[in-house]
């Protein structure tokens, strides 16, 4: 593993612990937005996504899915899965990334 790829994942890994908290706050209704943080790994990203509490759910499903701005796409580490006016989800690939995104997801 690189140390870039590690710091990444270790990064995302942080967002997303961010982004359980803020969904803990969430609203009645599963279809109203709620502002994340950009999960991708760059460690300056200030970018806030609006999603609703369904498609979060969604992305979190799979520990390996993120959901980063469309700028914040690491194609080197993840592949695209779907993308939105809002967002994109990316997944991190087999390797370090994916056992990362494994070890770290609050929900395990």
């Amino acid at each position: 593993m690189s140390e870039r790829e590690g710091r990444i994942a270790r990064n995302e890994a942080v967002a997303r612990e961010i982004n359980e908290g803020i969904e803990d706050a969430r609203p009645a209704n599963p279809e109203d937005y709620l502002r994340m943080v950009c999960e991708c790994g760059r460690p300056h990203c200030s970018s806030v996504i609006a999603i609703s509490i369904r498609e979060y759910e969604a992305v979190r499903e799979d520990p390996r899915m993120f959901v980063v701005d469309h700028a914040h796409v690491s194609p080197d580490v993840e592949d695209t899965v779907r993308t939105t006016d809002r967002f994109v989800v990316v997944c991190k690939r087999e390797g370090t990334p994916a056992a990362i995104a494994e070890e770290e997801d609050p929900r395990s």
